[in-house]
């Protein structure tokens, strides 16, 4: 059962591999008072540059978030691991220094993880949409997570984008290693689980039940986009 199980899930990453991206986010804690300098200082920088081809740079607000995270901000970079390479050694030189010495004086860097997307849906829905929700569990079977994911995205209609991800560096003593993203188009969509129909719950309680046994839950965050470059 588990090698039908491997199997559905790497045929799944099989067909959505050429979809897939790759992130690094960083987590800032940015003093009370000082957000509108941390823009300014990130859109100086990054609008100096040629971002790489599909490489975005993201920076958002966390608008709700458990005790236990201390960022206020999330600076992420987004696309092809080839793009993320290139856009790494843009990162550095004085000017870049010089940013960092900035940044320094109206925040601090409080965490730093990178990963991948597994399995991506609804990439037509994202456009417009200024807030998002990502959940994060410790996954000791992935491909039994994958599988309950994708079942659960078949009786879930969600007005947004949605994705499985993976965290492969700078996981947390927890060891969460998996997550899943939701797009809102606004503050009110942000505020509703939109699961709404008798069919969706249903479904969210299989997948519920599906991850239980191999899956430990760390909780929920919700960003609120400040700006995207490119």
């Amino acid at each position: 059962m588990k090698k039908i199980l491997l199997f559905i899930f790497l045929a799944c990453n099989f067909v959505v591999a050429q979809q897939n991206i790759t992130f690094e986010q960083v987590g800032l804690k940015v003093n009370a008072g000082s957000a509108g300098y941390v823009l300014e200082l990130v859109d100086e920088f990054y609008s100096s540059i040629d971002l790489p081809d599909g490489v975005s740079v993201v920076l958002d607000y966390v608008a709700f978030k458990s005790h236990e995270v201390e960022a206020t901000h999330y600076l992420s970079f987004i696309g092809s691991v080839e793009g993320l390479a290139e856009l790494r050694k843009m990162r550095s030189g004085a000017a870049y220094r010089e940013y960092i010495n900035e940044m320094e004086k109206f925040g601090s860097i409080t965490s730093s993880n990178a990963g991948s997307t597994l399995i991506r849906t609804g990439l037509d829905k994202r456009k417009g949409h200024k807030f998002s929700q990502t959940w994060q569990w410790r996954v000791d079977n992935p491909a039994v997570f994958a599988a309950a994911f994708q079942a659960f995205m078949k009786g879930y209609s969600h007005p947004g984008y949605v994705s499985l991800g993976q965290i492969s560096h700078g996981q947390s003593s927890d060891g969460e290693s998996h997550y899943i993203y939701a797009s809102h188009k606004d503050y009110g969509a942000a505020l509703t689980n939109n699961i709404d129909t008798k069919k969706e719950q249903e479904a969210f309680a299989k997948f519920q039940q599906a991850i239980a046994p191999i899956s430990t839950y760390f909780g929920t965050r919700t960003l609120m986009n400040i700006k995207t470059w490119n």
